[in-house]
């Protein structure tokens, strides 16, 4: 009896972790979809007009409004202290930054976070110009996740053309085309 007692112990044992680990799988994956679905976009939507803000230009206050891209195209971008990205990506935006003003596009870098000043990474570059400081609910209408280094190119009518982070296929062609323009540029 004693060895047919202890094969129903194991079977039963056997059958007891095969259910709960079943269970916690369906449940992990559950739990998985529900915070899909409630977690904030990783990017603004294609062909919708810029979430309403305004922020103050770093270098004079100014204050800066949505409204006032209108009839320019311009590239927000997002970047952090914190991130060890966006050291190489500010340099690379003062790179290409004579070229962004030639073909008129306002240029608008903001930080990802309240915690990290954003002038940190720009140093003491002619970049501090083109710094947007933004409240914290016009940060999260803009970039939902807090990215960076992260970018939003709106058109001259203020819609969204692109949204990602930096380094993607957009981005890309975005900086051969200003490195275009400034090879044409005389010298």
């Amino acid at each position: 009896m004693d060895g047919s007692l202890t094969l129903i112990v194991l079977v039963v044992l056997t059958f007891a972790t095969a259910l709960n680990l079943f269970l916690t799988l369906r449940l992990a994956a559950k739990v998985r979809t529900a915070a899909e679905l409630s977690a904030p976009p990783s990017s603004l939507p294609i062909g919708r007009t810029v979430p309403a803000f305004e922020g103050t230009r770093r270098a004079d206050g100014a204050r800066i409004a949505s409204q006032d891209l209108a009839g320019q195209a311009a590239v927000l971008v997002f970047l952090s202290a914190g991130c060890p990205k966006c050291r190489e990506k500010a340099a690379e935006l003062l790179e290409i930054l004579p070229a962004v003003r030639r073909a008129g596009v306002a240029l608008w870098i903001m930080g990802a976070d309240a915690a990290h000043d954003v002038s940190q990474v720009l140093g003491t570059s002619p970049l501090l110009d083109h710094v947007l400081v933004l409240d914290a609910a016009a940060r999260q209408r803009l970039n939902p996740r807090g990215a960076a280094p992260f970018y939003i190119f709106i058109d001259d009518r203020s819609v969204v053309q692109a949204s990602s982070f930096v380094g993607d296929e957009d981005w890309l062609s975005f900086v051969g085309q200003m490195r275009e323009i400034a090879d044409q540029a005389p010298e």
